[in-house]
């Protein structure tokens, strides 16, 4: 096997995890990258070709990591809201550029934004694209859709009827949005709504999602309660997102029926389940946890999500924060790092990911140490390889 040099670069440390679901190891890993894609992985004395090396000594080479639920327009300060509604707009870009560059630097190689202003997460995904502006490859929604002054209708599409909704999608779909987002329920941020009522109609948001998917696009769902979730899975939504089971009092509502309808859709669940806010949470985290971990156990697509942006979910190391979650809740490290990478980006659309394999993205963080005995050592990556660019430079 021969090689152009110049198109390749080599990429040799101690050792490379290449795969979490299988738990393979290279020991002396070499990896070839040409442009944007994986060619070559293997031992470095086996590698083909003349190419120019970075060597990261005596470190591991683990996937780049995946947060699927995060808010870039958000500053994860103790009033988010209130901070972007009083930024212009090239403030608000500014601000989301910054939160791009910490998302990638924390070793987040693709990211889902889930609510921004009119046009700005568009426009941020494709200045990361072009390479203009450092950050994770971008999956993005454009404005939630949300019910007349419903959770965020500050930055949302106001929808009302199906008529509204469909043509609600296409706006989003028409400005650049690669899918669309969905308030079923109320949200504790936005005041006048409630987490745990179901504030669209049936017929509102089964056209929702016949239009999205009409139009080649999937759906995520913010959903806070038992019937939120539930009428998102009747809907066919593609991803609950938070996917908790609060009964109409406030507590423990799980239902295995819901769980049923969770299975039956195919509907993956991002649980936004982090340590550092789990305090202010209405439902201890052991019980959510509890809920993630029967999801998994019943086959349902975990993904890993931090809801970053909001109070307590920073976006530098927050996707280790959601791992800890995870964990904490009952998922083993394997299944929470799987989450995190090859399997959890399946779920979220993206393919070719996640995973250190010749044909693949070539998303790569080095660290010191091996993340499936502590995931904390993937809290500040030495090196980061985004799409092929570098995003951190060797430490």
């Amino acid at each position: 096997m021969t090689m152009a040099g110049e198109r390749i670069t080599a990429y040799r440390a101690a050792r490379a995890i290449t795969d979490v679901a299988t738990g393979a190891v290279i020991e002396d890993a070499t990896v070839l990258v040409e442009e944007d894609r994986i060619v070559w992985v293997g031992r470095t004395a086996d590698a083909p070709g003349r190419t120019a090396s970075v060597d990261l000594g005596p470190r591991t080479l683990f996937p780049g990591l995946m947060d699927a639920h995060v808010h870039l327009a958000f500053d994860a300060g103790p009033d988010p809201v209130a901070t972007m509604l009083a930024r212009d707009e090239q403030a608000r870009l500014d601000s989301m550029r910054t939160s791009a560059r910490q998302l990638v630097e924390s070793g987040v190689t693709f990211a889902r934004d889930l609510g921004a202003p009119r046009g700005l997460a568009v426009r941020i995904r494709d200045e990361i694209r072009d390479g203009r502006t450092p950050g994770p490859r971008m999956m993005v929604a454009g404005r939630p859709l949300t019910r007349p002054q419903g959770h965020c209708w500050f930055m949302g599409n106001e929808i009302e009827g199906p008529g509204a909704a469909r043509q609600a999608v296409r706006e989003e779909i028409e400005a650049g949005a690669d899918l669309i987002k969905v308030m079923v329920t109320g949200g504790r941020m936005t005041p006048g709504t409630d987490p745990v009522r179901f504030e669209v109609s049936p017929e509102t948001l089964a056209a929702v999602v016949d239009e999205a998917h009409r139009l080649g696009v999937t759906v995520a769902a913010h959903a806070l309660s038992t019937v939120g979730v539930q009428a998102a899975a009747a809907a066919g939504v593609d991803s609950v997102e938070h996917g908790t089971f609060i009964s109409p009092e406030g507590g423990d509502g799980y239902d295995e029926a819901v769980l049923r309808d969770l299975v039956e859709a195919g509907a993956g669940v991002c649980p936004t389940l982090g340590l550092a806010g789990a305090h202010a949470h209405p439902i201890p985290i052991e019980v959510r946890g509890g809920w993630v971990a029967t999801l998994h156990a019943a086959g349902v697509p975990i993904l890993a999500g931090t809801d970053s942006g909001i109070p307590r979910h920073p976006h530098v190391g927050g996707v280790v924060d959601g791992l800890e979650g995870l964990i904490a809740g009952g998922l083993s490290v394997r299944d929470a790092l799987m989450a995190a990478t090859e399997a959890g980006m399946r779920a979220a659309g993206l393919a070719e990911a996640g995973a250190i394999k010749p044909g693949y993205l070539a998303d790569l963080i080095a660290v010191d140490g091996d993340p499936r005995e502590d995931v904390r050592v993937l809290l500040d990556p030495l090196f980061v390889l985004a799409g092929g660019r570098v995003a951190k430079e060797p430490a």
